[in-house]
């Protein structure tokens, strides 16, 4: 089964949902994911700001912009090796580590086995971010995908899910059965919010 994902290094949501997926993974063998950027920072910039998040001089300077560049750079090293980087830059912003600080990101590279030399020339090419643009765009106009994590399922439905954490092992495969039941046999159901009362 193949899975789109649209991401954001930065999003909580997102990152509880590659736990939750990454469990799905080890139940659901057949279960291929694809996980593509998308960049909250673009769906948040100001009106007065015409310039594309993605194209402003200061974007290399932002944690979001480091981020993408850094996980565009692993990607160019293989599947398997980008998707370790991916996880663990991931979980940096869940522990809230500074990815600007030095070493934080060679550090992050080294645990994912990615050759340190090519990664550091790798991070400097300034077409990755453009990269991620496109990512972003596409995903508007054929998925009409506004946040993140948006899964998208094989029949080309997409899924805007926030997972307030990830689920426990032992549910986290029936939750994603169930999800897709929902989206491939009940085309009705067109759009589901939630209100929880808030614990007292």
């Amino acid at each position: 089964m193949q899975l789109i994902v649209y991401f954001d290094y930065t999003c909580p949501y997102s990152y509880a949902a590659a736990v939750w997926l990454q469990q799905v993974a080890t139940v659901q063998h057949d279960l291929e994911i694809e996980w593509r950027p998308f960049v909250l920072n673009e769906v948040n910039r100001a009106s007065e700001e015409h310039t594309p998040f993605w194209d402003q001089e200061a974007a290399l300077h932002t944690r979001t912009g480091l981020a993408f560049q850094a996980g565009q750079a692993a990607v160019r090293q293989g599947d398997d090796v980008a998707e370790r980087f991916r996880f663990l830059l991931q979980e940096a912003f869940d522990r809230h580590l500074d990815i600007r600080e030095t070493g934080t990101l060679e550090s992050l590279a080294r645990e994912a086995r990615l050759d340190l030399d090519r990664f550091a020339e790798d991070r400097h090419d300034s077409t990755f971010l453009s990269e991620v643009g496109r990512s972003h765009q596409e995903a508007v106009a054929q998925y009409g995908v506004f946040g993140t994590p948006t899964l998208v399922f094989p029949d080309g439905c997409a899924v805007y899910l926030k997972l307030a954490e990830p689920p426990l092992e032992t549910t986290a495969h029936r939750i994603f059965e169930q999800l897709r039941e929902l989206v491939e046999q009940h085309p009705a159901v067109q759009e589901i919010k939630l209100t929880r009362p808030e614990e007292a």
